[in-house]
């Protein structure tokens, strides 16, 4: 996913979803709408740009609605 920073230059970061992720997601539609609400994915300590756009793109895609395969 492409993201325009203030002085125009378009950055490109890596958003990969491994297995461990899938499994998670698939945690996350079992749960209850309650059990739901504790789950996500946690920003590093020391996170940069890259870091807080990838932890916000994974949050989003888990809870996108969408089958995990």
């Amino acid at each position: 996913m492409a993201k325009k920073e203030e002085n125009n230059i378009e950055k490109s970061y890596e958003f990969v979803i491994y297995e461990g992720d899938k499994k998670f997601k698939r945690m996350y539609q079992a749960a209850s709408p309650e059990e739901r609400k504790k789950f996500g994915y946690d920003v590093p300590n020391d996170a940069d740009d890259a870091d807080l756009e990838i932890t916000r793109l994974k949050n989003e895609w888990l809870r996108d609605g969408q089958p995990v395969d």
